[in-house]
C-alpha cells in the first residue's frame, strides 16, 4: 500500500535523525558518558556558588547543630564533576568540604559521618554520633556517574502525597546526602486546569475529571480520571506552592529536577471543543476501572492539536516553576494497548512529544520510563524506532527495574541513547524484606563492560519508600563506587554505623539476611510478589519464596540475643526488630495458609478451627508490635491526609482517598490490597476481620454444604462487609507507640517459634 506523502516525509526524517545525532555530530555506537557531555551541559545547577554553600551551612546545621560551626564548605564549579575533597589535620578543629556543588558537598558530609563518625542517616531515622575531636581526614571522591538518580512517578502517590514542609525538608535532606543529582517534581494539576480553562472546558468538566490525591500518579499517565475526586481547587494551589518550595530547596542546592511535559492525554470532555480533531481509539479499560473512570482522550500525535495542547501546557509549567535544569518527564502509551504499532506510527509520535518540548525550550532532554517497553506488543522494532526518532542524547531513559528485569541488554544499550540503570525493588510500598544484593553489586559492573554502554548513571525507582532500606543505601553508595564491592565488609560497617554496636548476634542476624531474603531473584516469583498475610483471603493465593521461611526465626533470635543495655532506647535496632518479628510471623502465615488449604480439603472442620484460631492469634499478635514504633502505623496516614483539609467536607475526602487506595484501590476493589500495608490498625480492623470471615465461610462449606466453596461469593461478601465499610469508616487511630518493642518481640519468638 503506498504510504501518504505527510507520512513518507515522517520516515525519512527519522531515517535521517537514525544517522545523525543533535547538532549535526556522527551517530556512531555510543561511547559512554563523554559522549553526551555536550548535551548535558545545561542540565547543571544554576543557583550561584554562595547559595549552594549557604544551603548546605544550613542543612548540616539541622543535622549535627552542635558541632556545625565544625564545617566548613567550598563550592568550586572547577572540580570534576560530582567530586569532593574532604580534609582536617590534627592541627585544625576544623573539617573542611571542597566539591563541585552543594549536592555534591552534602554527600561529603555524609561521608564523612558515614565512615569517621560511624553514624547513619536514613529513611528511619538518624543515628548522629560525634566524637569529642572530630577524626583527621584527607580523601578526594569522583561519582563516575553522570546521574544519581532517584523516584519513580508511582512513589509521589504510594508514599509521599500527605506530606507537608516539614517532611519535605527532611527527605530533602537525606537526598543531598546521598549524593542525589536528579529527581522529579510531578506536581502538575494547577497548570492543567490553568490550561483546561484557557481551553474553554468548564469547571464542572475539570471537576469530572481530576483523580483525588491519592490517586494523581495514574491520572497524569492516562489510565483513569475522576476517581476519588473532585479534587479541590485549593489543594490545587497548596501543592503547586508546596512544590514550588522543594524546587527551591532543590535549586539551592544543586540537585537537578524533571518537570512534567505533554504525553497526550486530555479529558474526554475536550471533544465537545474540538470535536474534529483526532484522537486515539481507547483501547480496554485501566484493569477493568468503570467506564465512568475510563479511557481519557489520547490526542493523535499528527494532529496540530497535540502541539497546541503540549505547548501550552510546558509553557505554563515553566512559567509556574522556572526553567529547571531543561529536564521534563512524559510517559506516553503506559500500559496501554494502541491500535496502531506499526514503526511509522511510534516514531512520528516519538518525534512529536520531543519536538514540542523542543519549540518551548531548544535545550530540552525527555526523561522517560522505559516500563511500557517490556510490554508484548513493543517489538524490537517498535522500541527501535521510537528511541531512534530523537535525536541521540536528547533521551534520558530510565531502565526502570534493571536490578531484576533489565532492558539495556536487549535494546543494545537503548539504541544509543544515554540512560541510567535503575533499581526498582518495590511495587506499592509493600513491606516484606526482599530484595538481592549481589545482583545490584555485580549487574552495574556489567553494564559498564557492555560494548558501547551508553549508561550514565545509577538510579532508585521504588514505587514506594519505607521498607528494606539497606537496599537503597546500598545501590546509591554503588553509584559512586562502581567496582564491586565486598558484601560482608559493606555490611559491617552498614551494621555499625545504624546501631552504633558491633557484636556477634548482630553479625548473626545480618549474615543469614543477607543469604537469605537478600538474595531474591526473578525466577522466584510471579508478578508483583503479594504476601498472604497483606492479600484479600481466598483458596487461590499464588505462594512463592526462594529461601526456608523458618530461618528468620533464628534472625529474630539473634537479635534478642543482643546484650539488653546495647538496644535500650536504640531506636533504629528498634525499628529493625520490629520489622524482623513483622517479617517472621509474615513467614509463619505463609507456612500456615497451605495447612488450612489440607484441613478444607480434608473437610476437617476441627483441624480448620484450630488453624484459625492460630492465624486470628498470629495477625492479632502482628498489630501489637507493629503499634510499638510510629514507623508503621495506619493513624499516621489518615492523620496526614485529614490535616491538609481546609474543611470537614476536604478532610472527609482526603481519608477516603487515603483508606482506599491501602486497601481497594479503586471502586469495587479493582487492584485490591496491590499498595496493601502491614500497620497497626490495617492489621486488626482489616486483614483479621477479612480472614474470620473467610474462615467461617469455609467452616459453613463442610457443615452445611458438603464442602462446596465460592471463591467469588465469599470476596462479594467481604468487600461489602468488610472492604468497602472500611474506606467509608472514620475511626481515630492512635499515632503514639504503645508496648516494649524488646518485650513483645520477646514473647512472639517464644510463643510462634518452630511453628
Amino acid at each position: 500500500m503506498k504510504l501518504p506523502f505527510s507520512i513518507f516525509i515522517v520516515c525519512l526524517l527519522i531515517k535521517c535523525l537514525v544517522h545523525h545525532i543533535d547538532g549535526g555530530q556522527s551517530a556512531s555506537k555510543a561511547l559512554g558518558i563523554k559522549q553526551f557531555e555536550h548535551i548535558f551541559a545545561n542540565t547543571e545547577p544554576t543557583a550561584s556558588k554562595e547559595v549552594q554553600a549557604k544551603a548546605v551551612d544550613e542543612l548540616i546545621k539541622r543535622t549535627v547543630p552542635k558541632h556545625a560551626h565544625l564545617f566548613k564548605v567550598n563550592i568550586d564549579a572547577r572540580l570534576p564533576l560530582h567530586t569532593f575533597h574532604l580534609y582536617k589535620s590534627t592541627a585544625d578543629k576544623i573539617v573542611r568540604i571542597k566539591a563541585s556543588s552543594g549536592v555534591i558537598a552534602c554527600k561529603a558530609f555524609n561521608h564523612y559521618l558515614k565512615f569517621y563518625c560511624n553514624s547513619h542517616v536514613s529513611w528511619d531515622g538518624y543515628r548522629i554520633q560525634m566524637p569529642d575531636k572530630l577524626p583527621d581526614v584527607n580523601v578526594t571522591e569522583t561519582s563516575p556517574s553522570r546521574f544519581i538518580y532517584y523516584q519513580n512517578v508511582c512513589s509521589f502517590s504510594y508514599s509521599l502525597t500527605w506530606w507537608q514542609w516539614k517532611d519535605w525538608q527532611r527527605h530533602i535532606d537525606w537526598i543531598a546526602m546521598q549524593g542525589i543529582t536528579l529527581t522529579l517534581a510531578p506536581t502538575q494539576e494547577k497548570v492543567w486546569s490553568d490550561v483546561y480553562t484557557e481551553l474553554g472546558l468548564t469547571k464542572d468538566e475539570i471537576n469530572d475529571y481530576f483523580v483525588g490525591p491519592s490517586f494523581a500518579a495514574w491520572q497524569r499517565m492516562a489510565h483513569i480520571n475522576g476517581f476519588g475526586g473532585p479534587l479541590p481547587g485549593r489543594f490545587m494551589l497548596w501543592s503547586s506552592s508546596l512544590q514550588k518550595q522543594v524546587i527551591s530547596s532543590f535549586r539551592n542546592l544543586g540537585i537537578a529536577f524533571a518537570l512534567p511535559a505533554f504525553a497526550g492525554y486530555v479529558p474526554k470532555a475536550l471533544k465537545r471543543i474540538y470535536p474534529n480533531a483526532e484522537y486515539v481509539k481507547c483501547r480496554g479499560r485501566w484493569h477493568d476501572f468503570p467506564a465512568q473512570y475510563s479511557c481519557p482522550l489520547l490526542i493523535e500525535s499528527n494532529d496540530p492539536l497535540f502541539k497546541k495542547v503540549g505547548k501550552l501546557f510546558l509553557t505554563k509549567i515553566i512559567k509556574e516553576y522556572g526553567g529547571g535544569n531543561h529536564i521534563y518527564f512524559s510517559d506516553p502509551f503506559h500500559e496501554m494497548n494502541l491500535p496502531n504499532m506499526t514503526v511509522e506510527y511510534i516514531a512520528h509520535a516519538s518525534n512529536m512529544i520531543y519536538s514540542t518540548m523542543k519549540e518551548v525550550d531548544k535545550n530540552a532532554i525527555w526523561l522517560l520510563q522505559s516500563w511500557f517497553f517490556r510490554y508484548p506488543q513493543w517489538t524490537e522494532d517498535a522500541v527501535e524506532a521510537f528511541l531512534t526518532a530523537v535525536p541521540r542524547g536528547r533521551i534520558l531513559v530510565l531502565d526502570l527495574n534493571a536490578n531484576h528485569q533489565p532492558l539495556w541488554p536487549v535494546t543494545k544499550s537503548f539504541h544509543g541513547q544515554p540512560f541510567i540503570w535503575c533499581m526498582l525493588s518495590n511495587f506499592g510500598g509493600r513491606l516484606g524484606m526482599q530484595g538481592n544484593l549481589e545482583i545490584v553489586n555485580q549487574e552495574i559492573v556489567n553494564v559498564k563492560q557492555f560494548p558501547n554502554s551508553s549508561m550514565v548513571g545509577v538510579g532508585i525507582t521504588p514505587e514506594g519508600i519505607n521498607q528494606n532500606y539497606i537496599m537503597y543505601e546500598f545501590a546509591l553508595d554503588r553509584s559512586w563506587y562502581q567496582d564491586s564491592t565486598d558484601i560482608p565488609k559493606w555490611i559491617k560497617q552498614y551494621t555499625l554505623n545504624r546501631y552504633g554496636i558491633e557484636n556477634e548476634h548482630i553479625r548473626n542476624a545480618w549474615n543469614i539476611l543477607k543469604d537469605t531474603v537478600y538474595t531474591f531473584k526473578i525466577e522466584s516469583y510471579p508478578a508483583r510478589y503479594f504476601y498472604v498475610v497483606g492479600s484479600r483471603p481466598s483458596m487461590n493465593i499464588t505462594q512463592w519464596a526462594w529461601y526456608n521461611l523458618t530461618l528468620i526465626d533464628d534472625v529474630l533470635d539473634e537479635m534478642l540475643k543482643t546484650p539488653l543495655n546495647l538496644i535500650t532506647g536504640n531506636k533504629l535496632f528498634k525499628y529493625d526488630l520490629v520489622d524482623v518479628t513483622r517479617q517472621f510471623l509474615q513467614n509463619k502465615i505463609e507456612l500456615l495458609y497451605p495447612q488450612m488449604k489440607t484441613a478444607f480439603a480434608a473437610k476437617d472442620v476441627i483441624a480448620l478451627k484450630k488453624i484459625r484460631h492460630t492465624f486470628e492469634s498470629m495477625l492479632i499478635d502482628l498489630d501489637d508490635i507493629l503499634q510499638t514504633d510510629e514507623h508503621f502505623f495506619l493513624g499516621n496516614w489518615i492523620e496526614s491526609a485529614k490535616s491538609i483539609g481546609a474543611n470537614q467536607q476536604e478532610k472527609l475526602l482526603f481519608e477516603y482517598n487515603a483508606r482506599t487506595h491501602i486497601t481497594i484501590w479503586g471502586p469495587n476493589g479493582e487492584i485490591s490490597d496491590y499498595a496493601h500495608k502491614q500497620w497497626a490498625g490495617i492489621v486488626r480492623d482489616y486483614s483479621l476481620p477479612r480472614w474470620q470471615l473467610f474462615f467461617s465461610e469455609l467452616e459453613k462449606s463442610i457443615e452445611k454444604k458438603n464442602g462446596e466453596f465460592s471463591d467469588d461469593m465469599c470476596k462479594q461478601k467481604m468487600f461489602k462487609q468488610i472492604e468497602e465499610p472500611f474506606t467509608l469508616a472514620h475511626k481515630i487511630y492512635s499515632t503514639m507507640a504503645n508496648g516494649d518493642t524488646i518485650e513483645i518481640s520477646r514473647k512472639i519468638l517464644q510463643k510462634w517459634k518452630g511453628i
